[in-house]
């Protein structure tokens, strides 16, 4: 099977997983972890699954016998722009894992594209490496978000990571209205309070971290070859030495807590996954917390 045909059965299966899983209740927390109060009245829809109770309307409900909800016109107009690293790292994935870092992501942000579809959002598409740009204009439409899933598995490998810096300076380049704004990395750049918190005034940010647990812990496995794969140089250790895995295990550490540390200082809700782990849950967490707050 070529590469075009395999990358549209990728597609085809996520387009599928996404429809189920943003069906089962999220759709209604996505619309209200990006609700707030106070707005224009626009029309009424049935109840969905997760919809927040505060919004039905009892009267039309009485009168049809089916839970019908308020829309607000900022559900035509909001967007939803995915930023997403394709960076070399961003192809890794451990032993026994079949779907690398960047497939993960892709299927992440088919739910949220197709969420954004169903609720009238706009949604576009930035992705970025050192040596790779993309930018897909936010657009509606359940063919936006199909787009979206193919630039991301089809997109060429990207080099080494592209600085925290230029990747604000390309999203506030190429979306200057303000957007709902997914950054979804390994982030195994180094920390950038300032360009986060660039990103931050001009949209709503919500860094996602995307981590193989390969990665943050090394097997005690003897002696290997490991490969840069950004740099693309071989390296042999040996693995049979407890202060070489701890030594790694030290700098991991420090590193995620840098971009830890710089995210709760700028007051960011934050997604941190991993591969081996069901996205769903983390994600309903934080738009529960969001929609909380707009209760008050």
């Amino acid at each position: 099977m070529d590469k075009a045909q395999n990358i549209l059965r990728q597609v085809r299966r996520i387009e599928l997983n996404a429809r189920k899983l943003a069906t089962a209740g999220f759709l209604g927390q996505y619309r209200s972890g990006f609700r707030g109060q106070g707005l224009d009245f626009d029309d009424f829809r049935e109840y969905l699954p997760g919809d927040e109770p505060r919004f039905i309307d009892w009267k039309v409900t009485a009168r049809t016998g089916t839970p019908y909800v308020k829309k607000f016109r900022e559900d035509r107009e909001q967007v939803l722009l995915l930023a997403v690293d394709t960076s070399a790292s961003m192809r890794y994935a451990s032993e026994g894992r079949t779907e690398t870092k960047l497939e993960y992501a892709a299927r992440l942000a088919a739910v949220l594209g197709y969420s954004a579809a169903r609720n009238g959002d706009k949604c576009g598409l930035l992705l970025f490496g050192r040596r790779f740009r993309f930018f897909l204009t936010p657009d509606k439409g359940m063919k936006q978000t199909l787009r979206i899933i193919r630039e991301i598995l089809s997109s060429p490998p990207a080099g080494e990571d592209a600085s925290m810096n230029g990747v604000a300076d390309e999203i506030l380049h190429t979306q200057r209205k303000r957007a709902l704004l997914f950054l979804i990395s390994d982030f195994l750049m180094e920390a950038d309070k300032s360009a986060l918190g660039r990103l931050a005034f001009r949209h709503e940010l919500i860094p996602v971290r995307v981590a193989d647990s390969r990665e943050l812990e090394l097997p005690e496995a003897g002696r290997v070859v490991l490969r840069d794969p950004e740099g693309g140089a071989p390296l042999q250790i040996d693995l049979r030495r407890p202060e070489l895995i701890e030594a790694h295990r030290r700098a991991v550490t420090a590193h995620r807590e840098a971009w830890e540390r710089d995210i709760r200082r700028l007051g960011l809700d934050f997604v941190d996954l991993h591969t081996h782990q069901d996205f769903i849950p983390p994600l309903r967490g934080m738009f529960a917390r969001r929609s909380r707050l707009f209760a008050r």
